[in-house]
């Protein structure tokens, strides 16, 4: 009878020690992972402080504003979708001057209240070119604004007369 106790009683010592074992191992690993994961938080502070888009230039013709950027940081720039671009300008709708603010989203293909970029990646140091689709041609010689905010919230703005 007290060899099948010393049996049981190690039988379940080593189910503890088992246990444990993997709790163990458990919390290591999601420490690894918390730590892993405040590392690429980290990372994406830096680069959020490392990101500068500068308006170079704006040339309209028709419906169709291009605007060239320049990415002055140090991220490259990728993630279009997540970018936001506003204009205000003032349009020409039969000859009347019409004060129109509009927010333009990124697609592939060209369309009214779209744009597209030049480049599908906009490395540091590199400059693309924003082509933004009005729905209507600006009125000429008036004031407009352009804003573009980038996935990292910085952001460009442009006033001048189109």
């Amino acid at each position: 009878m007290s060899f099948s106790l010393i049996l049981t009683y190690a039988f379940l010592i080593f189910i503890s020690v088992s246990l444990a074992l993997i709790l163990l191992s458990t919390y290591i690993r999601n420490q690894q992972l918390l730590t892993y994961s405040e590392e690429i938080q980290q990372r994406i502070e830096l680069n959020e402080l490392n990101t500068k888009i500068l308006i170079k230039s704006v040339y309209v013709s028709n419906n169709l504003v291009y605007v060239t950027v320049t990415n002055n940081g140090s991220t490259t720039f990728y993630d279009f979708k997540s970018f936001v671009v506003i204009v205000k300008y003032y349009a020409n709708i039969s000859n009347v001057s019409t004060l129109i603010l509009s927010q333009y989203n990124y697609s592939t293909v060209l369309a009214p209240y779209k744009w597209t970029s030049s480049a599908v990646v906009i490395p540091p140091d590199s400059n693309a070119v924003f082509t933004i689709d009005l729905p209507y041609p600006p009125y000429p010689n008036t004031k407009a604004t352009i804003v573009i905010s980038t996935n990292y919230g910085n952001e460009a703005i442009w006033r001048g007369i189109l």
